[in-house]
């Protein structure tokens, strides 16, 4: 496909020259696309270079800032690896790769906020290596460690403690009293009575201008409502986690088209929003919990990743029943 080909747009283009350096150079590194655009019209590809996912973003040449798609760095599961910048002309094929960007750099920035707009623009001198690093980052490194440090479970147990991190603290989370029911049994192994939680950390939650956020909001917001996990069961080992979202006073709705997604299960508010709370349950194990709320498609807040005991390695375990 060359220049003159009217089927030929700029994320065709920046391939075609890339994989023309690779030639060039005599690399053994295989380079295949691996499916979707990565940025929006002709403008991207996703791409894989050896074990690395790379995202190709372009611009027209004369353009100081591209248009990187903001969901495929936010979305669960993996992002990718690296993220390359390209400049293209069209009409003559020329192809300008300043260089790159990695998964750890973009998240310590503004694209990883969840207010940062879609597509976010990137200027031309955030990128910086040009193919040199490119090529040294693939042959180099990992690729997990091109990828920002994944954080420590937070372990559900230390809210019996009266514990709660500081990662659900910045978030504004606040641990509430147990019902005076936990506290009647006399055997410390008793299960908590039904309706009751043995622990509750509430999260403030407010949509302010169309946005997600977490926290008592200072300004004008629309809509405030909170979010609720419980933990539920015995003392001696939690038997479940409840995780609801209802409206901050009895009567109000919950915004519309409110998810809430634990994994690979969800529930919704829907067009017309709801009176009622939105709840899901999960039962005590070893595997990580993935807590994701997202307003109309856009707007997202994740929680820290939650476990309801530490695994071998990672601190003494809570006592089991």
């Amino acid at each position: 496909m060359g220049p003159d080909d009217p089927l030929a747009d700029r994320g065709a283009l920046a391939l075609q020259a890339l994989r023309q350096q690779l030639r060039e150079l005599g690399l053994p590194l295989r380079l295949r696309e691996i499916g979707g655009e990565g940025g929006h019209g002709g403008d991207g590809r996703l791409l894989q270079l050896q074990g690395c996912r790379i995202q190709l973003v372009c611009a027209p040449f004369a353009a100081d800032s591209l248009a990187v798609p903001a969901a495929l760095w936010r979305r669960p599961g993996p992002t990718p690896h690296l993220l390359l910048g390209a400049w293209v002309e069209e009409e003559c094929g020329a192809v300008r790769l300043p260089g790159v960007l990695t998964a750890a750099e973009l998240a310590g920035g503004a694209l990883a906020a969840a207010d940062a707009p879609d597509p976010f623009p990137l200027p031309l001198s955030a990128f910086h290596g040009g193919l040199d690093r490119l090529f040294a980052l693939v042959r180099l490194m990992a690729p997990e460690a091109l990828l920002p440090p994944v954080p420590a479970p937070l372990r559900l147990g230390d809210w019996l403690d009266g514990l709660v991190d500081g990662a659900l603290l910045a978030l504004g989370a606040e641990l509430l009293p147990a019902g005076a029911g936990v506290f009647r049994a006399a055997a410390p192994a008793a299960p908590s009575a039904p309706g009751e939680a043995l622990a509750t950390v509430a999260i403030p939650l407010a949509l302010v201008l169309g946005q997600l956020e977490a926290g008592p909001s200072p300004g004008p917001a629309s809509e405030r409502f909170r979010l609720l996990l419980q933990l539920c069961g015995e003392r001696a080992g939690a038997q479940w986690l409840e995780v609801r979202l209802e409206p901050q006073l009895p009567g109000d709705l919950l915004p519309q088209r409110l998810t809430l997604r634990i994994g690979d299960r969800q529930i919704d508010t829907g067009e017309e929003g709801g009176s009622g709370a939105l709840a899901l349950t999960v039962p005590a194990g070893e595997e990580e919990i993935a807590i994701d709320l997202t307003h109309g498609g856009g707007s997202r807040l994740s929680l820290p990743p939650l476990r309801f005991r530490a695994r071998l390695g990672e601190g003494n375990p809570e006592p089991t029943a």
